[in-house]
């Protein structure tokens, strides 16, 4: 069986995607997903960039990335957009949306929020009818090697892990966040799919939650290094894996 990772909501946190990527690395996962949101929120967008483009073999654009890149309006988006540059604007502009194939005879889709819309949030507690769209074929730009309604779905965004089994056997995952968890556990989080990668057969397979200790006071460090838009809002959730209104 191989062994997938995939990684979401990264937003700029230098210190936990090292760590992430450093804690990959030491289970020799062969394959890198990442569903996006590497910018904003925090200091190191462009650094966390040019990493992911490095390190993950498929990067899927999320919603801050698909903001960033085609908005050019004065004030926070303004000071991001200047951090990252043209030229990375331009790539994160040119992401796929979502991804799917086939592992040990189940097809999984991954897309960082919505297979229709990259700023449409679905939460643990959303309806039964909104968490049965996520298994839809997409209508967002997608790299696909089936066009059908997934079996297993995996997504960003919330970041918040969940995992919930659907009826017929679906599964729908929430992977959390590399760089900006708010689910109340003060570590990076990503996920680790096993099974027989582009196999159509039913067999074994996993979903693995890992967290990931990073140097929370180190990416603190970085950003009252900069003029960082709502600073001690960022700290704040860093500080506590709570969501600041």
């Amino acid at each position: 069986m191989q062994k997938i990772a995939i990684i979401s909501d990264i937003h700029g946190n230098l210190p936990a995607l090292e760590s992430v990527l450093k804690d990959i690395k030491k289970r020799s996962i062969e394959k890198v997903i990442c569903l996006g949101d590497l910018v904003g929120k925090g200091p190191n967008s462009l650094e966390v960039i040019d990493i992911c483009k490095e390190k993950c073999d498929t990067i899927i654009a999320g919603n801050w990335d698909k903001y960033l890149a085609n908005n050019d309006k004065a004030g926070d988006v303004s000071w991001y957009r200047q951090q990252i540059g043209k030229q990375r604007l331009n790539y994160l502009r040119d992401l796929p949306e979502a991804i799917g194939f086939y592992i040990s005879g189940r097809y999984l889709r991954l897309f960082h929020a919505h297979p229709h819309n990259v700023f449409k949030r679905i939460f643990k507690n959303s309806s039964i009818e909104e968490k049965e769209e996520m298994f839809d074929i997409p209508r967002i730009k997608s790299i696909e090697t089936d066009s059908i309604k997934a079996d297993m779905v995996g997504y960003g965004d919330i970041h918040s892990t969940f995992i919930e089994t659907m009826g017929k056997g679906r599964i729908l995952f929430n992977v959390g966040s590399v760089g900006n968890p708010c689910d109340h556990i003060t570590m990076a989080s990503y996920v680790i799919m096993e099974g027989e990668l582009n196999d159509k057969i039913r067999s074994n397979f996993s979903i693995q939650f890992q967290r990931v200790s990073y140097n929370i006071e180190l990416s603190i460090e970085h950003a009252r290094k900069t003029n960082l838009p709502k600073m001690e809002s960022y700290i704040r959730e860093l500080k506590t894996a709570v969501y600041s209104r």
